[in-house]
């Protein structure tokens, strides 16, 4: 890595809003390993996403419609990513580390909405609530991923 001294990152395949993007900047340049350069780097790092998956970890039991019958609602799920990083060196094209997939997960908490819940019409995974709490853990997702990728490349030399 002595002979390299900038890095590029081209937008990250499947990252739609950049958030991903701009958290591996942000880690690059706060690390200090490479100098961020947006062209004309001597490394290109490379990065796709796939499609995030999300499954439910936590549930509790709740009361439908002030009556006594209870039925388990989720209430904490853990969302999970799957980067393939690859190192490239510019000049070259020469693939220097990867491609490997980095995992990265985060749990998040919510609180589910039994105001239109009854014995015939509840189903887990379709809450409202859910969906924006899933929404609002998507950010320390990305940066808890993009930390990984940077710390890959600072110990992989």
């Amino acid at each position: 890595m002595e002979r390299y001294c900038s890095i590029c990152v081209p937008f990250v395949e499947g990252d739609n809003n950049g958030q991903l993007t701009n958290a591996l900047i942000s880690q690059i340049s706060s690390q200090g390993i490479l100098a961020y350069r947006s062209c004309g780097a001597d490394l290109l790092l490379k990065v796709c996403i796939f499609e995030p998956s999300d499954e439910n970890i936590g549930f509790n039991y709740a009361s439908i419609n002030d009556e006594d019958a209870k039925v388990v609602v989720a209430n904490e799920a853990r969302l999970s990513i799957v980067a393939r990083v690859s190192l490239i060196e510019r000049s070259s094209q020469k693939c220097l580390l990867g491609p490997i997939e980095i995992l990265s997960s985060i749990a998040y908490d919510f609180e589910p909405d039994l105001s239109n819940v009854t014995n015939h019409n509840f189903a887990i995974g379709q809450l409202e609530m859910n969906s924006l709490a899933k929404d609002a853990a998507f950010p320390p997702l990305y940066n808890l991923l993009a930390q990984k990728i940077v710390d890959y490349l600072a110990h992989s030399w």
